[in-house]
C-alpha cells in the first residue's frame, strides 16, 4: 500500500495518551462522523469539513476579524466579537488575523509522512510501555484510505496499532483493515435497536455485521462501551455487554462512565448538545452497580475506564 502521499482531515494528534489503547499511545482523530451520540466529546470531530471555533474568554475585541470578514459575519458587542454562524461561508479569514487564537480552525489536512514523523518522535514510550498508534476520530473509516494508509505506515515502522470505531463503513474497507489493525476498540453503545436508531441516527444491525466480520476473521477487539445515567445504561444493556465479553476474539470490555468533559467544545462551535445530558458525573454507586450487574451476568474482562 502507498502510504506518504496519502492525505486525510484530522483535528488533532495527541501525545502520552494513556485511555485509548494499551500503553503510551499517540492518538490521532480523523473529522467525521456518521453517528449523532447526544454524549459526544469530541464535537469538533463530527463534521467532516473545517470548521469555526471560537473561544470568547480569549478575544481581546481588536475588531481585526470584522474587518476581514467578507460577509459581514462577525461583529463587536461590547469588547467581544460575535460571530453569525448563519452568515458565515467557511471561508476562515477571520482566524489568519486573530491575535490571541480566539477564532481558530477545526481541522487540517496533512499527509500520512507528515503525522509519522509526529508518531516517531514517541518511539521510546511505545517500546517501553507496550504502546503504539491509535487511530480515531469521528469515526475514521469515513476516511478509510487516508486511516488505513496511516495505519500500514505505523505497522511497516514496527509501531503496535489500534483502530477506534464504531463499525460503521464498508465493510471492504474493514477487510483490508484486517492487515494492519493490532487491536480494535469497538464501540458499543446500546443493545435495543430501537434505542441504538434513535440515539445515534444509525442502525444497530450494521455495526453487529462489522463486529462478526472482525470477530470471524480473528481480529482482537477491546469493546468500548459509554454508558449514560438514565440514557444507555439500563441492566439489559449490561447484561448484554457481560454475555458479548464472552464471545471469542473479544479481548476485554471499557465501561466508560459519564463525564461532563468537552461540553464546552459545544460553545466553541456555536452548536447546542441534541438532548438533556447529566450534569453530575458517574457516581461510585451507579459504577458499583455497573460492576454487580455485569458480574451477576458472568462478564469477563470487563473493566471500568
Amino acid at each position: 500500500m502507498s502510504t506518504g502521499d496519502s492525505a486525510g482531515l484530522i483535528t488533532d494528534i495527541h501525545r502520552s495518551s494513556v485511555v485509548d489503547g494499551p500503553g503510551i499511545r499517540t492518538t490521532v482523530f480523523l473529522k467525521g462522523c456518521p453517528l449523532s451520540c447526544p454524549w459526544c466529546h469530541n464535537p469538533e470531530t463530527q463534521l467532516p469539513h473545517r470548521e469555526l471555533g471560537y473561544k470568547p474568554s480569549l478575544c481581546i475585541g481588536c475588531g481585526r476579524c470584522v474587518e476581514v470578514c467578507p460577509e459581514s459575519a462577525l461583529t463587536l458587542s461590547g469588547k467581544l466579537a460575535v460571530p453569525d454562524r448563519e452568515r458565515c461561508v467557511g471561508c476562515l479569514a477571520c482566524t489568519t488575523v486573530c491575535p490571541v487564537d480566539a477564532l481558530f480552525i477545526y481541522g487540517r489536512q496533512v499527509r500520512v509522512d507528515v503525522v509519522m514523523r509526529e508518531v516517531l518522535k514517541d518511539r521510546p514510550y511505545y517500546e517501553t510501555s507496550g504502546g503504539g498508534v491509535t487511530v480515531s476520530g469521528g469515526e475514521p473509516m469515513l476516511q478509510a484510505d487516508f486511516a488505513l494508509a496511516l495505519l500500514a505506515a505505523c505497522r511497516h515502522a514496527g509501531v503496535h496499532t489500534c483502530l477506534d470505531t464504531a463499525g460503521v463503513g464498508s465493510m471492504a474497507d474493514f477487510t483490508r483493515s484486517l492487515e494492519w489493525v493490532d487491536l480494535y476498540l469497538f464501540d458499543y453503545k446500546a443493545t435495543d435497536p430501537e434505542l441504538h436508531q434513535r440515539l445515534t441516527g444509525v442502525a444497530l444491525d450494521a455495526i453487529r455485521r462489522t463486529l462478526d466480520l472482525l470477530l470471524e476473521a480473528g481480529a482482537r477487539v477491546l469493546l468500548r462501551c459509554p454508558l449514560i445515567p438514565g440514557i444507555n445504561d439500563s441492566d439489559g444493556h449490561l447484561q448484554a455487554i457481560a454475555r458479548m465479553s464472552r464471545r471469542p476474539g473479544i479481548e476485554g470490555v471499557d465501561l466508560l462512565p459519564w463525564h461532563s468533559m468537552g461540553q464546552a467544545k459545544y460553545g466553541f462551535l456555536g452548536r447546542r448538545m441534541s438532548c438533556a445530558l447529566p450534569q453530575a458525573n458517574t457516581s461510585d454507586t451507579q459504577k458499583a452497580h455497573y460492576r454487580e450487574v455485569i458480574m451477576k451476568e458472568g462478564g469477563r474482562g470487563v473493566h471500568l475506564v
